[in-house]
Formats: structure tokens, C-alpha cells, sequence
């Protein structure tokens, strides 16, 4: 009927995306609680300047590779794994500020 199932490659993804879901509350953490971050951000966002909204990201001390994007209402956040390791996963989380 149906073969048999192999979970390594399931169980070792929800592992790896522990470590994103930690970047991502790191993230939120910042923004909700430094209004002086989430200024310095949305300026940024909002004169397009998307390798500083990057950095600025990174500056948390996120291990996650960070892909952005933002329009008027939000920004796109998704978080996958380094480089090097095994693409297993990934987390896309948006933020609106509008």
C-alpha cells in the first residue's frame, strides 16, 4: 500500500527550525522593546536603504541567513539556515507597521 516512512531528514528539519524560531524572537524581542531600533528601521525601510535594514538586523546577532523585503505596510522577514548547512527549512514572518 504505502511504503514505509523514514522521519530523518522530518525530525532533523524541526529541529533546525528551533534555531530559526530563536532568531525570530530575537528579532521581535528588539523591535517591540527598542523604540529607538524600530525608528532607526522604519527610516531605513522607508528611504529603501535595504542592505542597512539588513545590518541593522544582523547587528541582534542573528546566526539565521536573513532575507528581507518591506513595502508601505510591512516587512518580510525569512530566516533559513546558514550557509553550509542543509536548506531543511524556513521561516517567513511579516511584520506590519501600517
Amino acid at each position: 500500500m504505502y511504503p514505509n516512512v523514514d522521519i530523518t531528514q522530518f525530525t532533523q528539519s524541526a529541529k533546525a527550525i528551533q534555531k530559526l524560531f530563536k532568531d525570530a524572537t530575537a528579532i521581535s524581542s528588539k523591535i517591540a522593546n527598542d523604540p529607538v531600533f524600530a525608528k532607526q528601521l522604519m527610516e531605513k525601510a522607508q528611504q529603501s536603504k535595504q542592505e542597512e535594514v539588513q545590518k541593522q538586523l544582523q547587528s541582534i546577532g542573528i546566526e539565521s541567513e536573513i532575507r528581507i523585503s518591506f513595502n508601505p505596510n510591512t516587512i518580510h522577514i525569512t530566516l533559513s539556515p546558514k550557509k553550509g548547512e542543509s536548506p531543511c527549512c524556513q521561516l517567513t514572518f511579516l511584520l506590519y507597521w501600517r
